[in-house]
């Protein structure tokens, strides 16, 4: 596949020969999870909540570079698999990607920076925005799977 070469031809993914389907599975599972666990945070804390709804998409698209038997490098491993998503899920989903992208940049400034505060809108939103992004990487790579077969 052409796109995945480029990625490829960048250094930025990588082959890996252990990831099987089980692994897959596994990261989409806890994907989910950290979904559920930003509900359960947002009326407490909601930095954390959407910190966590950041951390599902994260492992949404990790699954999903996964399913194609790569890893993506560690050095800016957030931002190849949001541009690596981009190109794989393709214009359907682009508004999703682009908030998984503004997400990441918002995550970023609650780790580094400082006197940024999120509402309660900013975490439903982002919760909102991982659940439909985790279902668009599901069902990718539950039509991927079919596909191979």
């Amino acid at each position: 596949m052409k796109i995945i070469q480029e990625f490829i031809d960048k250094g930025l993914i990588k082959k890996d020969d252990h990831i099987d389907s089980s692994q897959v599975r596994s990261v989409l599972e806890k994907s989910q999870r950290s979904i559920k666990s930003a509900r359960l945070l947002i009326d407490d804390d909601r930095e954390s909540s959407y910190q966590l709804a950041y951390e599902a998409m994260l492992l949404a698209g990790r699954a999903l570079v996964f399913s194609f038997g790569f890893r993506p490098r560690a050095a800016g491993s957030h931002k190849i698999v949001v541009d690596f998503s981009k190109k794989i899920l393709g214009k359907e989903i682009a508004t999703l990607v682009f908030k998984f992208n503004k997400m990441r940049k918002v995550r970023h400034y609650l780790i580094y920076g400082l006197g940024l505060s999120i509402s309660e809108v900013d975490s439903r939103n982002a919760i909102s925005s991982a659940d439909k992004f985790l279902k668009e990487v599901e069902n990718f790579i539950s039509d991927k799977t079919c596909e191979e077969n």
